[in-house]
């Protein structure tokens, strides 16, 4: 609808409920239908084609108002529900309208709260069947037994809902494509089942936050069906997908599955809130929340659906509504089209972030989602995501995979073009070229003082932008400059090169500056020496291995005696690194009581006997010689 149209319909439909509210005296106060009367008027499927506005607006009061506010509210979102399932291609159980189906879908608020009434139906469902083997056992419990599952790439409100549910939630590692597989399944139920626990639950992620991966069902659903454990299927943002045919070979297993969920508020253009959601047996969501106070009887209980079973609260919005103007609005095809679109688009971003060897894509593409991030350690990443929002002029969400910070991209809009993308692409990339070029400052230190770090560059040069890759990547072929050094107490000196704080790429300056993710504006604040500030900054971060929180005991005999090959290194391997050898003569000369006041708010670990952190066997920890 182009925004004119758009205009001008919105008028009519103001006009419309003004005319409503000034004749609502003459309206029944109850509606004149009986269950099911919806389902004659509406056509099986939704429609392949778009439909008129005028046909559309024309059925609200033809077939929606006879029945207001419910059943029609009731009987629309069975229909709406229906035409959505087979459009995804969900099996014949999930159907309201089929001789063979006990299931349905009913429209919930969220995909959180549809994995809570999941994991909520599962538990009573799974207490129940304990209880005939244990009569007299309290249903706590035996829920304090119950043990749930889904890989360590699922969403957050996989959890939250175990922690709403108090059942115990175990995230299993994920293969190398960031996918749940049945062996790892198999072994984690095997081993709960030593331990005396009872695994009822399984969410499979179809899609998932971070990278857009894909559970195997085909592999997880046998599982389930053998060992009688709900499977519970997430395809929150994915789900919108299958309505291309194309797209349907992540749904190998679906068949298995008692319980699918989707957002179409996130990719089918439905407005928030609205989510898909289905079971294959209705009757275990009505023995988990069926209540039953006169207050809330009517005339066609019991023979009529009432949604307010399937979920926890009673009331209920009138979802469905929106969401059959969609289906109509657009047909099937051209939501088809528009998914097609997404993923097009996603490809040609795609295809500009492997062109820029300042990148990497950390996992595969799936979908319309793209998932980058500048190549090195991780707050450089960090920056460039606070520098693109900050801006005003993309807002990106972040992910972390096996510890890699990464920066999500998604196509999700029907108005997204190329030349958008273009946009994007290049704020994207001149943000990353001026924050590689601050870093390459930052490995440029004076030689007359050792701790002094450049101011940061707030524009860079047309020239830094177009070699901005090369002088981040140029490796060892140029040489870092010299700098004033000292040389240590003997009983100190260490070939750098065996130590873990030494490990670098030959040519990207310092090793340290891989140990902190600070932003530069902040490391310009400081006056300390390099090595205090590099030190004190990695304190209670987690990437002890880079640290200098090493907590071996210094050793007064000789080096050979701790560690041979260190002590067999050449003079070229020692001055190769850069670590040790850099400390600042005042630093080296500082008085013990000086440095004790310096430190005083600060965390330094301790130094107890043999425990050597970092593993190399290293002779002392260096601070042990200022102090």
């Amino acid at each position: 609808m182009e925004p004119e149209e758009y205009r001008q319909r919105g008028k009519e439909m103001v006009d419309y409920i003004c005319q409503y509210l000034s004749n609502v005296r003459e309206r029944r106060v109850t509606p004149d239908v009986q269950p099911g009367y919806m389902r004659a008027q509406l056509p099986d499927s939704a429609p392949m084609d778009p439909d008129s506005w005028d046909n559309i607006f024309g059925d609200i009061e033809k077939i929606i108002m006879p029945g207001a506010s419910s059943p029609a509210c009731t009987e629309l979102e069975m229909n709406v529900m229906d035409w959505l399932a087979k459009m995804l291609g969900l099996p014949e159980k999930f159907l309201h309208h089929h001789p063979d189906s006990v299931g349905g879908g009913v429209l919930q608020s969220t995909v959180s709260e549809s994995t809570l009434v999941a994991l909520l139906a599962a538990r009573k469902n799974k207490i129940l069947e304990m209880k005939v083997s244990e009569p007299d056992a309290d249903e706590s419990s035996l829920n304090s037994r119950l043990i749930a599952y889904a890989s360590d790439q699922a969403h957050s409100s996989v959890e939250k809902a175990g922690l709403i549910s108090l059942v115990k939630i175990k995230f299993l590692p994920v293969d190398e494509n960031f996918s749940l597989r049945g062996e790892t399944l198999k072994k984690a139920i095997a081993e709960d089942r030593k331990k005396g626990l009872v695994p009822v639950f399984v969410c499979a992620t179809l899609g998932t936050t971070g990278v857009c991966a894909f559970d195997s069902l085909s592999e997880l659903g046998p599982i389930c069906d053998a060992e009688g454990l709900w499977l519970h299927i997430d395809a929150a943002y994915a789900g919108t997908a299958f309505v291309c045919p194309e797209f349907r070979l992540f749904l190998e297993g679906i068949e298995y599955a008692d319980s699918f969920t989707f957002n179409p508020s996130k990719w089918m253009m439905v407005h928030f809130d609205c989510t898909g959601f289905w079971v294959k047996d209705k009757y275990k969501l009505h023995q988990t929340f069926s209540v039953n106070p006169v207050y809330l009887r009517h005339a066609n209980s019991g023979a009529a659906i009432d949604f307010m079973h399937w979920q926890i609260p009673l009331s209920r919005r009138f979802r469905s509504l929106k969401l059959w103007f969609v289906l109509r609005s657009f047909g099937v095809k051209k939501l088809q089209a528009h998914v097609r679109h997404g993923t097009e688009t996603a490809k040609f971003f795609e295809s500009l972030v492997k062109s820029d060897p300042l990148f990497e894509i950390p996992a595969k593409r799936h979908l319309g989602l793209v998932v980058f991030r500048l190549k090195g350690p991780n707050w450089l990443t960090e920056k460039l995501l606070k520098e693109l929002s900050s801006s005003g002029r993309l807002f990106l969400i972040p992910a972390t995979i096996r510890d890699k910070f990464i920066i999500r991209f998604t196509v999700t809009s029907q108005f997204t073009t190329r030349e958008d993308i273009l946009r994007d692409w290049s704020i994207i990339q001149h943000t990353a070229a001026q924050i590689v070029s601050q870093n390459d400052g930052l490995h440029r230190i004076s030689s007359d003082d050792g701790a002094r770090i450049p101011a940061m560059v707030v524009e860079p040069s047309s020239d830094a932008i177009s070699n901005a890759s090369q002088l981040y990547l140029d490796g060892g072929k140029s040489k870092p400059p010299s700098r004033k050094t000292v040389v240590q107490p003997k009983k100190l000196s260490v070939s750098p090169s065996t130590c873990v704080i030494s490990q670098q790429v030959k040519g990207q300056g310092d090793p340290l500056d891989d140990c902190f993710p600070e932003d530069v504006q902040d490391v310009t604040k400081h006056k300390l020496t390099s090595f205090l500030f590099s030190y004190l900054s990695v304190q209670g971060k987690k990437k002890t291995a880079r640290s200098l929180s090493c907590t071996s005991v210094p050793v007064t005999g000789s080096l050979e005696q701790c560690n041979p090959k260190a002590a067999a290194a050449d003079e070229e391997s020692r001055a190769s690194a850069r670590v040790l050898s850099s400390l600042p003569e005042d630093m080296m000369m500082f008085k013990k009581s000086a440095f004790k006041k310096l430190i005083k708010f600060y965390s330094v670990p301790s130094f107890p006997e043999c425990s050597i952190q970092c593993g190399l066997q290293l002779p002392c920890c260096p601070l042990q010689a200022i102090v």
